[in-house]
């Protein structure tokens, strides 16, 4: 096959300036899988703040509904009332009847709630035992318990033991009791309380 004409120099000075003109061929670069859209609900670290959000929702309405009920709790307190004694851990209380006081003072009344205070400092067991007192009352549990525990330091024992009877004859608590005992009476690391009904 005869070959063509050789180009002149013009010619191959066009042809040179046309070729390095021309750009290599892109090579088509692999196309990303689109992602896939996932409702928020769906995605599993959503799902965790979810539950968390609903279970801070249901925290906060219980804690709305007690903090009400708190309030009319201290209204009421506030009145004017009677003088009333000392309450004593161990002793019969004025209002209780004997039958009933026997059968706590026996360790014939099991509680149905228990508190125990090992571990809170006086300030923070204060307050956790009188919420606890007063939502137990309104819930009309009858019989509950708290354990402070011995406690060293002190003949009397630890700092709970000591406070626990002046913290019983807060207004706010006193009005909820109708007995307190030793479940042990060579024990007085724990205290049995029986609390009026919800009227």
């Amino acid at each position: 096959m005869a070959r063509g004409r050789q180009l002149n120099k013009e010619e191959q000075s066009l042809w040179d300036n046309f070729a390095n003109r021309i750009k290599g061929i892109r090579k088509d670069t692999p196309r990303e899988t689109p992602i896939a859209k996932v409702a928020f609900h769906e995605r599993p670290d959503n799902k965790k703040k979810l539950l968390a959000n609903a279970y801070r929702s249901q925290r906060l309405t219980q804690t709305d509904s007690f903090i009400q009920y708190y309030k009319l709790f201290k209204k009421r307190q506030e009145q004017p009332l009677e003088h009333k004694s000392f309450i004593t851990i161990g002793q019969k209380q004025a209002g209780l009847d004997t039958n009933t006081w026997k059968k706590l003072h026996k360790g014939q009344m099991q509680p149905e709630k228990i508190l125990d205070l090992h571990g809170y400092t006086a300030q923070r067991a204060f307050f956790v035992l009188e919420e606890f007192l007063i939502r137990a009352q309104r819930n009309n549990i009858r019989c509950v318990e708290i354990i402070t525990g011995i406690g060293t330091g002190y003949k009397e024992g630890g700092i709970l033991k000591r406070e626990l009877p002046y913290w019983l004859n807060r207004p706010a608590i006193q009005s909820l009791i109708l007995g307190t005992t030793y479940p042990a009476q060579w024990n007085g690391g724990a205290v049995r309380i029986l609390l009026k009904r919800n009227r």
